[in-house]
């Protein structure tokens, strides 16, 4: 699977995820989420168009990229640009996250304003997107380990060059693999059905593995972060201003007892010690780590998580701040409480636009 350093990863807009029927989870926080629109078709389809209207029938669909299984035909092309020019004879399957997100689309004539249907849609196949019907969501691809090593898909404008690894609170009994400064992705297994490292889809040959128990004091975690510097204290923020949130797929390991919440942690100038402007002692009132965090509830197979930043919240056991500040990241923590035993799996990691 091949990976690209530009803006957009076509990597992020192909998440095939047709054989496990993947579940778009909706997360709030204290805020509400922003809920995705019923009134986009599926498909969003455009026929054979070019700049004027079209009445041809749209061809059947072929295979999408999505997470839940597409519906079948589109309705009327909407691209006021191209007007079917960027789907072509009758339209190809959803483009999971990114463009469409509605899975498979027959689609139907398009015009150059995106108008009325004047076709019938071919008859879609298993597609994959949000769900049929969702908003489309345009997105940025993170990291999706499929170069096999623990740095993100690296950006140049604005430069994102961060890498992944894990942490603890150093409890003398506790276990954590990979150990710190160890991180690698694991290598899945083709089989996307009856193991526990089975692809959440075909052709997704790496993923993240968290595994560990008997941390006492403040628990464990792997952390994803979006700039490498020789000096830790020196690394400078990544502006992740001009994104939505997040999204990742992940499920809960075989493991007995492992723990099935988790939180996922927004680390920021405001609450980490690299920011200056919270204290490692003193008033509670004053200090670090207070992280903003949405709370994930694993399951036992692969689900597609997408979380807004305006649904991070904080605590109150430490410094609190009035908004987060997306301006000033430094990274992502996926952290598990003290005394808990946990099985992490997590792959396709994504800004949201």
């Amino acid at each position: 699977m091949l990976r690209f350093a530009i803006h957009v990863s076509s990597r992020s807009t192909a998440l095939q995820l047709a054989a496990c029927g993947l579940l778009l989870v909706s997360l709030c926080g204290a805020s509400a989420c922003s809920t995705y629109s019923t009134d986009l078709l599926a498909g969003n389809g455009l026929a054979n168009g070019g700049n004027t209207p079209n009445t041809q029938a749209g061809g059947s669909g072929v295979a999408g990229n999505a997470v839940v299984s597409g519906a079948g035909g589109g309705s009327a092309g909407t691209d006021t640009a191209h007007a079917g020019s960027t789907v072509g004879d009758g339209g190809v399957g959803g483009d999971g996250m990114d463009v469409g997100g509605g899975g498979a689309k027959g689609g139907t004539a398009g015009s150059a304003s995106g108008g009325a249907t004047s076709g019938t849609g071919g008859s879609g196949v298993a597609g994959f997107g949000t769900t049929a019907g969702a908003t489309s969501v345009s997105s940025d691809l993170i990291d999706d380990f499929e170069d096999g090593d623990k740095l993100i898909n690296i950006i140049n404008s604005p430069r994102r060059d961060g890498i992944w690894d894990t942490n603890n609170d150093g409890t003398a009994a506790g276990t954590e693999a990979p150990a710190p400064m160890m991180f690698l992705p694991v290598q899945l297994d083709a089989n996307t059905a009856t193991t526990a490292a089975a692809a959440p889809y075909a052709g997704d040959t790496y993923a993240a593995h968290l595994t560990g128990k008997g941390f006492t004091t403040f628990g464990a975690y792997m952390n994803v972060s979006m700039r490498a510097v020789a000096v830790f204290n020196d690394t400078p923020y990544y502006d992740a201003s001009g994104y939505k949130g997040i999204s990742f797929i992940a499920k809960a390991g075989t493991t007995a007892s492992a723990i099935k919440a988790m939180r996922v942690r927004f680390i920021s100038g405001d609450t980490d010690p690299r920011g200056k402007k919270c204290m490692t002692t003193g008033a509670q009132n004053t200090l670090c780590y207070n992280h903003y965090y949405a709370s994930v509830t694993l399951t036992s197979a692969w689900k597609l998580y997408q979380i807004n930043f305006s649904d991070f919240v904080q605590g109150a056991d430490g410094m609190i701040n009035a908004s987060i500040d997306t301006k000033e990241m430094y990274g992502m923590e996926y952290y598990f409480s003290p005394s808990t035993t946990f099985d992490l799996w997590l792959d396709d990691l994504t800004f949201l636009k």
